[in-house]
């Protein structure tokens, strides 16, 4: 049995951005289903964050959810089981309240998981593990040091996992507890990686600038022969086109082709501008194909106006941080302190990424 794993998809992303909505199902419509129609996948499982904001739901982000994924999934037969991410409970210290449960409880073909459980795929079983807080705690622990399967799946957050590029998380579980398992599929970062056993699928689209350059896919699990399958989504939303009129000539510029950037997120870097004209031509045929936001970035005065001892004495904010928490002179605890700062750091760089 061939099982298809989605995480993170976020309906609702960007405060109900349509565009990002309608995004969202091309990647349905043009990659995810085709592919399950080829291999006649029925089933899914989602490692939860189905829904991104934890406590309303616009009507027009649900619709176009309801159209581009759970109507064809309906339409094929294909069931799915999906586990409580963090973006789909309303409190954060108990899972009770969540979207899933009170917005798609009338589709038949969908399972919540919102208690650790362990689910038998022809023959196969795989422990589930929705969202880890206070409420379920000492149930979701219990579970993982005990569950007698060979592969987990869950929502974890996990003390060292990569989180982006450069970013570990500074709290969380411990990857020894996961030690018992072949292998552990999670969701949560939107970050691709692998560590050990555990890999974190990172989210299947493009949400943020954090997510520019790094590729995004979808899963298959082969439960006859415990492989894990990576389908690319080459659709991007975010963009960045590099304008330097000393390389490219004024004909050059201006038959750049914009089309794949229509009703996406770009940045136009500005490397060298000598000519004003050819500048605002090429901008007027940037325009023109819509994008959702424009920024343009002038690279022309960064780095070259720094020093080297300057460039080499330059450290980034969480060191920064951490060496303040490490200077101060209090008697609590310092580690903690440190830890709390870098997950305000974490939480105010992706509100940021939103913008």
């Amino acid at each position: 049995m061939k099982i298809a794993i989605l995480n993170d998809t976020h309906a609702g992303v960007r405060n109900d951005l349509q565009a990002m909505g309608e995004y969202q199902g091309r990647f349905y419509n043009e990659i995810f289903f085709p592919y399950l129609d080829q291999h006649d996948i029925k089933h899914i499982i989602h490692l939860g964050d189905y829904f991104d904001r934890r406590k309303f739901i616009n009507f027009k982000s649900l619709a176009t959810n309801k159209e581009h994924f759970i109507d064809p999934m309906i339409e094929r037969g294909i069931s799915m089981d999906l586990i409580l991410g963090n973006h789909d409970t309303f409190y954060k210290n108990t899972n009770e309240i969540n979207a899933p449960e009170l917005l798609l409880f009338k589709h038949d073909n969908i399972d919540i998981v919102a208690n650790p459980t362990i689910k038998n795929y022809d023959g196969f079983d795989i422990g589930l593990v929705p969202w880890i807080c206070p409420d379920n705690f000492n149930e979701s622990i219990d579970f993982i040091k005990n569950a007698t399967t060979s592969v987990l799946m869950g929502h974890f957050e996990i003390e060292g996992a990569i989180m982006m590029p450069g970013m570990a998380c500074p709290h969380g579980l411990d990857f020894k507890m996961f030690n018992r398992y072949d292998t552990v599929l999670s969701g949560h970062f939107h970050h691709k990686s692998l560590q050990g056993n555990v890999r974190y699928l990172g989210s299947q689209m493009e949400f943020t600038w954090s997510d520019f350059g790094d590729e995004k896919h979808f899963h298959v699990f082969d439960t006859e022969t415990a492989e894990i399958i990576s389908v690319r989504n080459p659709l991007r939303m975010f963009n960045k086109v590099f304008y330097d009129d000393s390389k490219m000539t004024h004909e050059e510029l201006l038959n750049v082709d914009f089309s794949d950037m229509a009703n996406t997120f770009v940045k136009c870097i500005i490397v060298n501008k000598e000519n004003p004209y050819t500048f605002d031509l090429y901008m007027e045929r940037l325009n023109a194909v819509n994008p959702v936001d424009l920024k343009i970035v002038d690279d022309n005065h960064h780095m070259d106006m720094l020093t080297d001892e300057e460039v080499e004495d330059a450290e980034d904010t969480l060191t920064i941080l951490s060496k303040y928490v490490e200077s101060l002179e209090i008697s609590g605890d310092k580690t903690k302190l440190d830890s709390v700062l870098r997950g305000l750091y974490s939480e105010a760089l992706e509100q940021n990424n939103y913008l």
